[in-house]
């Protein structure tokens, strides 16, 4: 009886052990969004925050694209977004047809 629960208590263990999150470029997020959001997949991202747009949205970039990111200030640094230092980006990717491609932040965001 113990062999049995234990074998349903590590079954139920992994099967809610998210995968871990895969290193992307921007570009490939562009190409990838429609999977990468129905997936509801974490991505993460290096690069550079190059510009703030408006409250809360920040452009990103790459040496492969830029995307719009929406980051709330809980993921926000301790020290200001400076586009010469590169930092690494939690995100979940949002899809919509016939709009862009933005990403929302669900980590803290750090320097590489």
């Amino acid at each position: 009886m113990k062999t049995l629960f234990l074998c349903l208590f590590l079954i139920a263990a992994f099967a809610f052990i998210r995968p871990p999150q895969e290193n992307y470029t921007v570009g490939e997020v562009l190409r990838k969004a429609r999977q990468l959001d129905r997936d509801s997949s974490t991505v993460r991202l290096t690069g550079y925050f190059t510009r703030k747009l408006s409250k809360g949205w920040y452009q990103f970039a790459d040496r492969t694209a830029e995307i719009k990111v929406y980051v709330d200030d809980k993921y926000l640094p301790s020290k200001p977004l400076d586009d010469r230092i590169s930092m690494i980006l939690y995100a979940s990717v949002e899809y919509e047809q016939n709009k862009p491609v933005t990403l929302k932040a669900n980590k803290l965001i750090t320097e590489e």
